[in-house]
């Protein structure tokens, strides 16, 4: 095995790289699209925007991978941001610089790799878009230049990101390695350590500005009997999913969490009560048409519940974050308790929305 060796401007490279606060921050829907084309487009078992940090290459959007990160020294693309154009491996077991990484004779069993540098606005190559298999194959030039005009979406979306103010201040107090424990590894959202920072905070923020805070609450229908018939990692695809599924359906301003298990959570401010049906019907819309894991038996659909509520906090001094979580959760069990797969509202007056459901 070669490692990549370290680029010359590596000290500007990391520290343009660590100002656009990409490391160790959740997963965003427009990368997660732009992954899916890609896998759809190559027909590859695993595409990664990887972001090379110093020591350990780090994915800001995977499909197919599990693993959130890989030490930087063992990396594919520690090669690839070495030049321009799009670095190819057609068969890693043939090349002197792979042949006996652990990438290759371990899992993910890396066969064929094309990888094409990211360049953020600094002129700074901060990572890849690749595309990865487990067989070996060609990759033409057409293939390439297809790669090469995905990757710069990429470096499109990278530069107009637009998340929260909460969120955006959140990240920007914390380095890397404090934000990677705010994130939970099997989904890429934010964990419940994370989300009760950013809960506090954009409660703070909410009684400053006189603006609301809705809160949805939503689990996974029958989901012991997802891990009873067909395994632990299909309930944990099945959670990964989920994640993806709610970052699509919230704006990039919202915060989505997993709260714990098969639990997650949603904060959306800015919103008033008559949304808060299409809120919920978006959600369950995007569920019923793709909520689907992949097993021995087939694709397999499921379900979630989702309880709503919102609040203007500077309108109530009594109300209190256990509280906002608490109506939501009331709502959720009712949810539940209504048939499933189907949301319900608590703790706000049916005519601020029933407008909504007629």
């Amino acid at each position: 095995m070669i490692p990549a060796p370290t680029p010359d401007n590596e000290a500007e490279r990391l520290y343009s790289l660590e100002k656009m606060r990409l490391l160790s921050t959740p997963r965003e829907a427009d990368l997660d699209r732009l992954t899916r084309t890609a896998q759809a487009v190559f027909d590859t078992e695993v595409v990664l925007v990887s972001l090379v940090d110093k020591d350990r290459q780090w994915f800001k959007s995977r499909q197919g991978l599990e693993v959130a990160e890989t030490p930087r020294d063992i990396s594919f693309c520690g090669h690839a941001i070495l030049g321009d154009g799009t670095f190819v491996v057609n068969d890693a077991t043939l090349d002197e610089r792979f042949h006996d990484n652990p990438l290759v004779t371990g899992p993910p069993n890396i066969r064929f790799y094309a990888g094409h540098p990211l360049t953020n606005g600094e002129g700074h190559k901060i990572g890849t878009l690749c595309v990865i298999s487990k067989t070996a194959r060609s990759f033409d030039d057409k293939k390439q230049r297809t790669l090469s005009d995905l990757a710069r979406m990429v470096e499109i979306i990278l530069d107009n990101r637009k998340l929260g103010e909460t969120q955006y201040a959140l990240i920007e107090s914390l380095v890397a390695a404090q934000r990677d424990k705010l994130i939970d590894q099997l989904t890429g959202v934010w964990n419940r350590r994370g989300f009760d920072e950013l809960f506090g905070r954009e409660f703070s923020r909410a009684t400053r500005t006189k603006s609301t805070i809705a809160v949805a609450m939503a689990d996974v229908d029958h989901f012991k009997k997802i891990n009873d018939s067909f395994g632990h990692s299909v309930g944990d695809e099945a959670i990964r999913l989920t994640a993806s599924l709610l970052v699509e359906s919230c704006r990039a301003t919202d915060v989505v969490a997993r709260f714990g298990g098969e639990e997650f959570v949603i904060l959306a401010s800015g919103i008033v009560p008559v949304m808060l049906p299409t809120l919920g019907d978006k959600i369950l819309r995007k569920f019923r048409n793709n909520a689907k894991v992949a097993t021995e038996k087939g694709l397999y659909p499921f379900t979630i519940s989702i309880g709503l509520t919102i609040a203007t906090p500077h309108e109530s001094k009594n109300l209190t974050q256990a509280a906002l979580l608490e109506m939501a959760d009331k709502a959720l069990y009712a949810a539940k308790n209504g048939g499933r797969n189907r949301f319900e509202i608590s703790g706000v007056p049916e005519e601020m929305y029933s407008i909504a459901l007629a």
